[in-house]
């Protein structure tokens, strides 16, 4: 997972759809074929929000999740809408590279951009990361500002909140954790009263 300032990093690298798209990631914390099925009819700006769909269950059928849009994504996607240079097609984001190797998947929907993230990593001069890799950016920054495990998982969507326990264990908790024991050290000097206390122990009835 990048730290925050590696990925403004990179989104100021990026131009036109390439930085639309590191947007909806980071603002949807979608995954990267989310972003990729995405169509306009899945944009609904009346309402301020976004249907993702994904494929992650178990009989590999879709699942449709509404997502809130941010007013900055909102922003960004009305601008793209005005701005595309490919009209009349269903999928928000399109190939647009027009060279000799890419010619035959030119204005189709991506299937995979392998080589994307790299090159745009190495542009911005940071370490390289993925598209999956903004989705637990997303949880961290969440997380970090203070919104509970069950905003998160919401927003994530997923099923189990053991899932999204699992994101966010190893963004800097040991720092947090130092942090909590250096307050209670600073405690010296006041006194703790501890009340003696005696477990009761619950004896079940007994069969007659």
């Amino acid at each position: 997972m990048p730290p925050e300032e590696d990925f403004w990093k990179v989104y100021d690298t990026a131009e036109g759809q390439d930085r639309l798209m590191l947007l909806a990631c980071l603002h949807l914390a979608a995954r990267k074929g989310e972003i990729f099925r995405l169509t306009w009819s899945d944009v609904d700006f009346g309402n301020n929000s976004v249907q993702l769909t994904t494929r992650k269950r178990k009989d590999g059928s879709l699942e449709y999740n509404w997502i809130p849009m941010t007013s900055e994504l909102r922003k960004a996607l009305l601008w793209w809408w005005e701005n595309r240079p490919i009209k009349g097609k269903t999928n928000v984001f399109l190939c647009l590279d027009d060279t000799e190797f890419c010619r035959e998947y030119y204005g189709k929907p991506f299937l995979k951009r392998l080589q994307f993230m790299r090159r745009i990593c190495d542009r911005a001069e940071v370490k390289r990361f993925g598209f999956h890799a903004i989705r637990h950016l997303t949880a961290t920054t969440l997380y970090k500002l203070g919104y509970e495990v069950a905003v998160i998982q919401t927003i994530l969507r997923h099923k189990s909140p053991s899932t999204t326990e699992r994101y966010l264990k190893n963004i800097g908790l040991e720092k947090r954790a130092r942090g909590a024991l250096e307050e209670l050290s600073g405690r010296r000097g006041q006194v703790l009263e501890f009340k003696p206390y005696i477990q009761k122990l619950a004896v079940p009835d007994l069969p007659e």
